[in-house]
């Protein structure tokens, strides 16, 4: 039998019934999920551990870290790890988890559910099988499983508050799908480093900020970061990343805040598709002023790979450059 390692971060998953803003006690969580799935055990040895328990609104760039640095302590121990986390911002946690462990060597799939793991109508059940299933299977990288689908992890966002279908994957296509059978979809692989060797590495600077673009409403919103201490500023701007040319007064922002050592990145309001700055003219004059485009990357992946570079390289320039090259497959690149 397979062996995994479960490790317990939180959400909705631990929630008690009729009180859903109160969790288990981190010390019953473990106990309780294995109680409430008995089925797990036909699937893998699974060891379970609970390493905090917060709201995933609540992870910071810390736990992020403490996570990572677990597995790594673990890796060589176990066939797959799968952790239990809060929905709302499991997509930030999957993308630092791809970014810090390089050249994984065994599978890292995260899982939650909409409704508690106690609730009759629960989705938490399904996810949990299926997650550890996946995990199994060798598919070496950072996913989230939900309601049948693996998703890079890296690549996924969480669509819906609502539907059990709750994320998507808008510029990539699924790892796997899990129904009456288990169908692997052809993917292109997370690209391995050096001599391949596993390892974790770097940390995060959480001085970054991310804001959506408005009409009207962009230069005075960017003229108030100057002078902040920021070291990152993520922009969520208009289609394939433009900004207004009539004035040039939003460019004249950015080519400021660039001045002051910050790195702009410009992402894009749409759900599909890629910020190509050189298309028009309002990108053109974005990356005039100083500022990088993010490609296709969700802007979830975009922000958390900023704050990794700033925390990793430190350097604005190299920053820049590292930006729009892929670390672990949440960049199509060509």
């Amino acid at each position: 039998m397979a062996r995994l390692l479960m490790l317990h971060t939180g959400g909705t998953l631990g929630m008690q019934p009729r009180h859903p803003d109160r969790a288990l006690a981190l010390q019953d969580i473990s106990p309780a999920v294995l109680a409430q799935v008995p089925e797990l055990a036909h699937i893998a040895e699974i060891e379970t551990e609970a390493l905090f328990n917060v709201d995933s609104t609540d992870m910071t760039p810390s736990h992020w870290e403490a996570i990572a640095k677990r597995i790594g302590e673990r890796i060589d121990d176990v066939d797959g790890v799968v952790i239990t986390h809060g929905t709302d911002a499991m997509v930030y946690t999957a993308c630092a988890l791809s970014y810090m462990l390089r050249n994984l060597p065994k599978p890292v799939v995260l899982t939650g559910s909409q409704r508690p793991l106690v609730d009759p109508r629960s989705d938490g059940r399904a996810n949990l099988v299926g997650a550890c299933d996946v995990a199994t299977r060798g598919i070496n990288e950072v996913s989230i499983y939900f309601n049948g689908m693996l998703h890079r992890g890296n690549r996924a966002k969480k669509s819906s508050s609502f539907d059990y279908s709750a994320y998507s994957s808008p510029n990539f296509p699924p790892l796997a799908q899990m129904g009456a059978s288990f169908h692997p979809r052809a993917a292109v692989p997370v690209p391995r480093e050096g001599d391949g060797a596993f390892r974790v590495e770097g940390g995060f600077d959480d001085r970054v900020v991310s804001l959506n673009l408005i009409p009207k409403n962009g230069a005075p919103v960017l003229d108030r970061l100057r002078g902040s201490g920021l070291k990152g500023v993520m922009i969520e701007s208009y289609g394939m990343g433009n900004i207004p040319t009539r004035e040039e007064i939003v460019g004249d922002a950015i080519s400021a805040l660039c001045d002051e050592g910050m790195v702009v990145a410009i992402a894009s309001q749409c759900t599909h598709g890629e910020v190509d700055l050189s298309r028009y003219p309002g990108g053109r004059l974005a990356a005039k002023a100083g500022a990088v485009g993010t490609g296709d990357m969700t802007t979830e992946a975009a922000t958390v790979k900023l704050m990794y570079l700033l925390g990793t390289l430190g350097e604005p320039e190299r920053v820049r450059v590292a930006l729009g090259r892929p670390l672990a497959g949440e960049l199509t690149f060509e």
